[in-house]
């Protein structure tokens, strides 16, 4: 009875997995997701990959060209969840990982995932290595059961003969007992917080060791080393609040998780380089979230919820500029580089902020919310609740500008930039602008009935990409949104936008996703 029991759940659930619906099977190149892998459940070599497995995801490094591909992330979270280890298939390269309660299988080469149950738990698994295409054998309870090649359910075995099974943390311990020695100095992250070492695997040319952890990501040790390195990949957590073009990449913002500190990252727009600014060790950053960024010079500017940052990318040193150094309101929301000068706004009121980190109110009498500034000359416009408004030099408040009293153009303003000389602003709904000939305002049409309620835009060629709660999509002023993506093309809602020449980044609840241009534009 056991038997028909173990036959009919695999039955029901050994089938690839459903995929959440895209608009498109995406590509690697076409579409990346760049989590947080500083947390590693599985690791597994072969002679052509490195298999490196978070709780949502998996990477792969090709040690022989030394470069990282995906990541991947899976049709359903399940699929990489209570992860115990994982394996490369001998005889194609895929990836099999056990989970307490069953398998997944991962083939990167036709992007195929699936997975299936073991109610007995899983205790191990291996493959044989006198007949590797024989199957998978799994370790339960109570017995062996043997997966067959290109079978869905687990049958009741004998056990393989010479088991090739995953190596473990205690292995590569022994192997190397340098890396005992020496664990107080290795696993410790920034905030001096002790880590495990969580996985290993064995280099396929029987050199090193990959070792995975609980918090500063995976590592490479070479035999006999005392201090194994890292293999940078990824973010320091998957909460992306903020995103900014910078030469060579983009600069990323991270907030504060209870794993992680809000964190500054830069990523190479090839994914070759990542490099984190977490703040001074043992006391993290001063803010929780950072919501916008800029930049100046060299240094790179945000907008927290404790002020305003200014940090340098050299040496990671942060410079906070809050209530008590002048800022209206600690909770800022927008930040702009323009013309030499850094303007901010805040939840009550907007200022300037001078290099030498001088703070000067603008329209000191206004109080409310500046969603979003943009300074033009000796003025300012800024997004408030009731619309756009205006900071003229000389006087205490906002003014409303002409053209602007009807009720339809005073609901809130969460996004500006100026295109030429046209000054356009994204409300919840659409675009306002203002013809600079005419000097007349024009609402276009409504974008929030497909995209969801407005989140951000950035400019691209002729039109914007554009992000609400239900998605992303490309627009022209007076037309509706094209090239819509939503549900599996983004993990999680959208909190920011950045483009480059060749690619749009999506800052996510949950990565921060690249997408190629080429690909997606109409």
């Amino acid at each position: 009875m056991r038997q028909t029991f173990v036959l009919l759940t695999a039955l029901c659930v050994a089938a690839p997995a459903s995929a959440q619906t895209t608009t498109r099977d995406w590509r690697p190149d076409e579409r990346t997701v760049i989590g947080d892998f500083s947390r590693i459940t599985a690791l597994a070599a072969s002679s052509e990959r490195v298999y490196i497995v978070s709780p949502s995801a998996v990477l792969i490094w090709n040690p022989q060209f030394r470069r990282w591909e995906g990541s991947f992330d899976p049709p359903e979270p399940s699929l990489l969840a209570r992860v115990i280890s994982g394996l490369a298939d001998p005889l194609d390269n895929s990836l099999w990982l056990a989970r307490q309660n069953g398998w997944t299988h991962y083939q990167p080469d036709i992007q195929l995932w699936d997975q299936g149950l073991i109610p007995d738990g899983v205790v191990g698994f291996a493959f044989d290595q006198d007949n590797p295409g024989a199957g998978l054998y799994f370790r339960t309870r109570r017995e062996w059961l043997l997966l067959p090649r290109g079978g869905a359910v687990p049958v009741p075995s004998s056990g393989p003969t010479r088991p090739l099974a995953p190596a473990t943390v205690d292995q590569a311990l022994r192997s190397n007992p340098a890396l005992q020695a020496n664990a107080a100095a290795v696993l410790t992250d920034n905030r001096l917080r002790s880590v495990r070492y969580t996985a290993a695997a064995r280099a396929f040319d029987n050199r090193g060791w990959y070792l995975g952890t609980s918090g500063i990501g995976a590592l490479y040790a070479d035999d006999g080393a005392a201090i194994p390195h890292r293999l940078d990949f990824g973010l320091p957590a998957d909460q992306v609040g903020a995103v900014f073009s910078w030469p060579g990449g983009v600069w990323v913002g991270t907030n504060r998780t209870p794993f992680a500190d809000a964190a500054l990252t830069f990523v190479g727009t090839d994914l070759t380089e990542f490099r984190s600014l977490p703040g001074p060790s043992a006391v993290g950053t001063p803010f929780d979230q950072i919501r916008d960024l800029a930049g100046q010079g060299k240094s790179i500017w945000a907008a927290t919820n404790q002020g305003v940052a200014r940090v340098n990318p050299a040496g990671g040193r942060v410079q906070l500029i809050d209530e008590g150094r002048g800022l209206p309101d600690n909770r800022a929301y927008s930040i702009v580089s323009r013309a030499g000068r850094i303007t901010v706004g805040t939840e009550r009121g907007v200022a300037r902020i001078s290099d030498s980190l001088e703070v000067d109110r603008i329209a000191p009498a206004y109080n409310d919310a500046a969603y979003a500034v943009y300074p033009a000359g000796d003025s300012t416009w800024v997004g408030t609740p009731s619309g756009i408004r205006l900071a003229l030099p000389g006087l205490a408040d906002l003014v409303r500008p002409e053209g602007l009293s009807s009720p339809s153009l005073q609901t809130p303003v969460i996004d500006l930039t100026m295109v030429g000389d046209t000054l356009v602003a994204l409300t919840r709904d659409s675009f306002l602008w203002r013809d600079p000939r005419t000097r007349r305002w024009a609402l276009g049409p409504n974008l929030s009935a497909l995209l969801g309620r407005l989140r951000r835009f950035a400019l691209d060629g002729a039109g914007f990409w554009l992000a609400g709660d239900r998605g992303l999509g490309y627009a022209r002023l007076s037309a509706p949104p094209l090239r819509t993506l939503r549900d599996g093309d983004l993990p999680g809602a959208i909190n920011d936008l950045g483009v480059d020449r060749d690619h749009l980044w999506v800052a996510t609840d949950r990565g921060l996703v690249r997408f190629r241009l080429s690909d997606i534009r109409p």
